[in-house]
Order: C-alpha cells, then structure tokens, then sequence
C-alpha cells in the first residue's frame, strides 16, 4: 500500500530580490522625521505636564499696593481705635457695630487686605488683667511661641520681643510659616489691656513684606489707642463671643 503523501512545510516568505542587491536589515535608530518629531514634542511637554520631581512654585504678581488713599480711624471695636488704609485696601468689619467680618469666628473684628497682603484684628476677651512686669511677659512670650509651633509646624522664628504700645505691655513676634501652601512673613503683636487681649496679625510674601511692613503694618499698630473707659476690666470681657 503507497504512504500517504507528506503535507508540504510552510516556510515563511521572503521578499525576492535579484541577485547581488543587498539586503537591508531593519533597526531600532532607522525612523522616519515624522517620529523624530513627535519624541521631541513629548520631550517638551513632560515638564510642562509636571513630569519632574519637583513642581516650581508659580510666581506671585500681585503684590501689596501702598494706600494712596491715606488712612482713616476706625473705632474696630472695644475701645480700641487705629488708623486703617484707604484704597486700594479694601476693609471688612473694622467697626464698633458688634458684626464680626466672619461670623465663624466672633473674636475676629477687623480684616485689611491688598492682594497677598492682610492685616486682621482679634480681640479675645480674658476676663483678668493680662500679664504685668519682666517675669510675667516673658514666660507669656516664650508660651506663645511654643503655641505657634505646635499649631504650624511650618513656623520658623525670626524674634520675638517684649514692647508696648500705647502704654501697654505687648509681645510681639516675628517668623516666617506657610500659609495656604505658600510662604508668608508674619508679625503678630498681642497687647494686653483691661481685660482683653488684642491680637493684630500681619503678613504678606516674603519679597514685599518689608515693604508693605514700612508703609502699612507698622503705622497701623503705631496709631493703636485705647480709650480711658475700656483700660478696665468690663462686662464684655467677662464672656468669650459676646457681641461687642
């Protein structure tokens, strides 16, 4: 009986060329200028698509504008009266009407604001005298301080000092934190009269705080008076959040 026949092999097919025309072999550096273009277009936008390790920060335009329009005195509340810039600074509460500019937080009497720029006023009520000589203010400026770095960890000193304003003991204090992700010079002065504690935070970029600290923060808390009546402890400082 005849083998049935074989299936025949399928070999792989071969472009045919004719004889002595060299064969080309095909490369991984062999493409056309279409590719070369699109790999450098993806080379350019990595970064741009925040590819590397590091974002940069964005560059802050706005910056803090001097009050061309002067100042004004405002009573912000309590008896205590400042003279606060016009515009282009724009003011929320800074009055003795008893509405807080964020009723969230009713200690809050006053905010001033120019681009990153702000200047806010608190006034706590303590329902005591605040502190009084050398030993007492110390141990209450190194307690701030303390204060200030448990609540930002972000917080570096740069001073932080005994002085008074109006007559009145205040510690204040100077450093640098991150506020809102972006770094900030900060001077926070606390000033301690009747029963009250006035609390006037200050800050702006670092670039333009001393700047915006000569024309603005700093004449602001040098015009600081309290009235006669309220250098006494009162009702109001008896209870915290009552309406001023």
């Amino acid at each position: 009986m005849a083998p049935a026949p074989r299936t025949p092999r399928r070999l792989p097919r071969r472009p045919i060329t004719a004889p002595g025309t060299p064969v080309r072999r095909r490369t991984w550096w062999r493409v056309g200028p279409a590719a070369v273009v699109v790999f450098c277009v993806v080379i350019l936008l990595v970064p741009l698509l925040g590819g590397g390790r590091e974002r940069t920060p964005a560059r802050e335009i706005v910056r803090p504008a001097p009050p061309s329009g002067g100042f004004i005195k405002k009573n912000v509340g309590l008896g205590t009266l400042m003279d606060l810039p016009r515009d282009p600074w724009s003011i929320r509460g800074c009055d003795d009407r008893g509405v807080p500019p964020d009723k969230a937080q009713p200690d809050l009497v006053c905010v001033v604001t120019s681009g990153p720029g702000v200047l806010s006023v608190w006034i706590y009520p303590r329902g005591r005298k605040g502190p009084r000589g050398e030993q007492a203010l110390d141990l209450a400026r190194r307690r701030l301080l303390s204060a200030a770095r448990q609540r930002d960890r972000s917080f570096r000193r740069i001073a932080a000092v005994v002085t008074r304003y109006d007559g009145l003991p205040a510690i204040q204090i100077r450093g640098t934190a991150k506020i809102g992700d972006r770094p900030r010079t900060i001077r926070s002065t606390h000033i301690f009269v009747g029963g009250r504690e006035i609390v006037v935070d200050a800050y702006a970029t670092n670039s333009s705080f001393r700047r915006v600290d000569q024309t603005v923060f700093r004449p602001v808390l040098r015009s600081l008076r309290i009235a006669d009546d309220w250098r006494v402890v009162r009702a109001q400082d008896e209870v915290p959040g009552q309406s001023r």
